[in-house]
Formats: structure tokens, sequence, C-alpha cells
């Protein structure tokens, strides 16, 4: 961690804000009939981001790999039949279109960043998203704690790619060595924002990353104690 740190760049999903499985299993029962145990998706959410934490590798891949994870996640709440899994991320994903599912606030979140201003850190927001975070983040009144909000549809770049880090570096005028990155995805958000000359902290909240070579966090809310010098 820098000595000296100024910015504090955060991702949105799994680390502001997180998937509504009271949300998901309503929409699965209105669907398919499926009354699922919403804590139960909940519980095998980090074992199922394992699945998606890797490097891109062409959209087949991603596909495949989001199949995984909602299998992971379904299963555990007694979903039947991984072959029907593709029509459960097709249904879901259609309601994310006109209201995201990533849409829970974190434990402690506003306050957690009311926290890091106080602290003197200046603080934005770095998302792989479908347009549509920057209105989430402020319908969650999380956007005004924040200077600016990049979306990787919007600018036209993905995490890991390092052009999306650098565009924010760019925006802001931070130096690189004195500004982090906070995220839950080893490859995708950790890889990325050393790519791009930033420290980085990686949200394990059920501690399956003890091997990385990163700060790790449970939750947003100890992200305060863990930058203070």
């Amino acid at each position: 961690m820098p000595a000296s740190l100024d910015w504090v760049f955060l991702d949105a999903g799994n680390t502001l804000v997180h998937l509504d499985f009271r949300r998901v299993a309503g929409i699965l029962e209105e669907e398919f009939g499926f009354r699922g145990d919403a804590d139960a998706m909940e519980a095998a959410e980090p074992r199922a981001r394992i699945h998606v934490d890797h490097p891109q590798q062409g959209p087949e891949t991603e596909r495949e790999r989001w199949r995984t994870y909602f299998w992971t996640v379904l299963s555990a709440a007694g979903w039947p039949d991984r072959a029907t899994v593709p029509d459960a991320v097709r249904a879901l994903f259609a309601r994310n279109q006109t209201f995201t599912l990533w849409s829970r606030p974190a434990r402690a979140a506003g306050e957690t960043l009311d926290r890091l201003r106080d602290m003197n850190y200046r603080l934005a927001v770095i998302s792989n998203s479908d347009g549509s975070v920057e209105a989430m983040l402020e319908r969650l009144e999380l956007k005004r704690r924040l200077e600016f909000v990049l979306d990787s549809k919007v600018v036209g770049v993905e995490k890991p790619d390092r052009r999306i880090f650098e565009m924010a570096l760019t925006r802001s005028g931070a130096d690189p060595g004195r500004s982090v990155y906070v995220g839950d995805m080893f490859h995708i958000d950790v890889i990325g924002a050393r790519g791009a000359g930033m420290d980085a902290v990686l949200l394990d909240p059920a501690g399956l990353h003890g091997q990385r070579d990163c700060r790790r966090v449970r939750e947003i809310a100890e992200l305060p104690g863990t930058l203070r010098p």
C-alpha cells in the first residue's frame, strides 16, 4: 500500500452494491415457479464468483462462465437442472436491462465512503457495467459521495484493460503511485489496476483468496482501517 495515498477508486458490483438475491428469487418464482432460498443463493455467491474471476477469453467463454456462476448460486437453492440454467440467466438479464439486479447496497457502503472522505481521500468508481451504474449509484445516494463514475459501456473499454484505469487517472489528475483500486475480482480488478501502476485491495468475503499476493478485506466497511497508514 502506498505510504501516502490521495485517491481511492472503487468497483461497483459486488463492492459497493451486491446482487439483490430476494429480487432474483422473486423473478425465478414468477418466471419458472421456482421457490429458491435467497439466503442460500447469497451464501453460495462468493464461491460462484471464482468461476468468472479469470482473464477474459472471448464471448463464448464468458457466457459459459456466467452459466457456471449462476449454476453454483441457483443449485445451492435447489435449482434442479443445469441444462436449464441458460433459460434462467436469460430471464434474469432481461430484467436486468430495465432495473439492474446489482442494486443492494453493501453493508455500511454510504458510511464507509463518508469515512474515507473524512480521511481526505478522493473517491471515484470504475465499473464494468451496461451504462446503468451511474444512475443506480445516484438512486442509492452513493454517487453524491463520489467525484465521478466511469462505466465501461459508456467509455468503450472494460477492465482488466488498463486503458479504463488510465482514463480515470487522466480525468482525476491522480498519480497512480498515490492511488489504490478496490474490487472483488483478482484478474479483472487487481491485475488490471496494477497494469496502470496502481496498488489494489481485493474484496474477499469468504476468505477464498488467501494465496493471492494482494491486500484483502472481507467487506467494504473494513477498508478505512486497511488504508490508514
